[in-house]
């Protein structure tokens, strides 16, 4: 007979991709729950905010475009709530569910590792150096690891088109998860 564990979906969040987050968590919650176990699913936005994932109406709708920073900004980061809300509850398991922001750069599960909630994923530190590209694409060129081409771009750096790179590149934000913020340039008209 298999175990039932409390499980704390965590969803949402405040980064750019909070809708594929939400629509990643819904799925996950059901799923975990089609298998007996006890699962909340809880938006760390909001800190204890849940989610009725069993709702026949419930329907998460991914927008092609992510939040406006000004709707992420209202957002409050009640990270430290909700790691109270799983110690109040004593949930067993925090299922993390976020993408981008502090759900994936190392910050949520350093405070899980810091109240002793076991979590999925990497651990604080893996999190952190692989949400980072540019220290990504280092730690795996010293080690031997085959790299496409890089090169890091600061906002007051000089953007001319890295010829040393050629077509097609890829431009991405150094610290978002997914594709936002992705471009693939096949045209150095496109680059800018």
């Amino acid at each position: 007979m298999n175990k039932k564990y409390k499980i704390a979906v965590l969803l949402g969040g405040i980064s750019a991709e909070r809708d594929v987050s939400i629509a990643t968590g819904m799925n996950v919650a059901g799923a975990l729950s089609e298998n007996n176990h006890v699962v909340t699913a809880v938006d760390v936005a909001f800190g204890d905010k849940t989610f009725d994932y069993t709702a026949k109406n419930t329907e998460v709708k991914i927008q092609p475009l992510p939040p406006d920073e000004e709707h992420l900004k209202a957002l409050k980061k009640n990270i430290f709530k909700t790691i109270n809300y799983l110690i109040e509850n004593e949930f067993e398991l925090a299922f993390i569910a976020l993408h981008g922001g502090y759900g994936e750069n190392g910050q949520l599960q350093t405070l899980l590792e810091l109240a002793d909630i076991p979590f999925t994923g990497a651990d604080s530190v893996s999190s952190s150096v692989c949400m980072d590209k540019n220290y990504s694409k280092i730690i795996a060129e010293k080690a031997g690891v085959p790299t496409a081409k890089w090169k890091m771009l600061y906002t007051n750096e000089d953007l001319a088109f890295p010829e040393e790179i050629g077509l097609p590149l890829v431009v991405k934000p150094n610290d978002q998860g997914s594709t936002v913020g992705l471009t693939i340039v096949r045209e150095k008209e496109q680059y800018a």
